[in-house]
């Protein structure tokens, strides 16, 4: 009998010990992760600071450049059917519905490409991209920028990120817009008197112009998601602290000299 209850405790303590050096894993997996998204982010911010501010574009810049102005050209591009205004630049964004152990709710698909409708000129140089990061604020759908059609599928969900649904608990969009006469920023690569896109740290797919309200706004949203990765950095690395001092008492222990 003592035998019997003896390799049923082994056997627990086993487990036990399993789903333990699983958790640790784990643990060290998604700090590893967020440290690689807190680094990206802040390489982000080091080429927002550093781009330079021009005023034209000419041949011999071949860098990143900065360009603050009014957005000339025409508004001319809508999504048909969906929004009732049109705009010089339109990027419709998709989400996909998705459920955490906290809520369900439409989660952006960052890998999957935007669509972008329409390009626009600022100080005299044509900005046009496939993909375009944005630091601004969503387009508002309400009854003045939506389709009338289209009203009962407004979707808030308690968030600033307004969208269109197109499949209840399926895919919905939100829309990024640029109208003529907005005072904006934009960052890109200067290259033979053109704005190209650059490749965003920690994502060599994305190739994007960054478009901002201002500077001031990119540098502070980047600072944010330093924050918040830094904050559950340290939660997990509280849950990981005492394998890490253990780990460095064994390391100390096979080093120290023996008297």
């Amino acid at each position: 009998m003592a035998k019997k209850q003896q390799k049923k405790k082994n056997k627990r303590n086993g487990s036990g010990s399993f789903w333990l050096g699983f958790l640790k894993f784990l643990g060290f997996f998604v700090l590893f992760g967020l440290l690689l998204l807190y680094w990206d982010s802040a390489r982000l911010t080091k080429i927002i600071t550093n781009a330079r501010p021009v005023l034209e574009l000419t041949p011999d810049i071949d860098e990143i450049v900065r360009l603050d102005g009014s957005v000339e050209g025409i508004a001319a591009v809508t999504d048909e059917g969906k929004l009732r205004n049109t705009y010089a630049l339109l990027q419709k964004e998709t989400f996909l519905w998705g459920c955490s152990k906290s809520n369900c709710d439409y989660k952006r698909s960052e890998d999957r490409r935007p669509e972008v409708l329409g390009s626009f000129v600022i100080n005299g140089v044509v900005v046009q991209a496939e993909w375009f990061r944005f630091y601004t604020n969503w387009l508002p759908l309400d009854f003045s920028t939506v389709d009338p059609s289209q009203l009962s599928n407004i979707y808030e969900g308690g968030t600033s990120r307004p969208l269109l649904v197109e499949s209840p608990k399926k895919r919905a969009y939100g829309y990024y817009a640029v109208s003529p006469g907005e005072q904006i920023t934009v960052i890109g690569r200067a290259r033979e008197g053109r704005l190209e896109p650059f490749t965003l740290p920690g994502k060599e797919e994305h190739n994007v112009i960054l478009i901002g309200t201002n500077m001031e706004r990119m540098l502070s949203e980047e600072r944010e998601s330093q924050l918040g990765y830094g904050i559950v950095s340290g939660i997990v690395l509280l849950f990981l602290l005492p394998t890490i001092v253990g780990w460095v008492r064994k390391l100390l222990r096979r080093f120290k000299p023996e008297r």
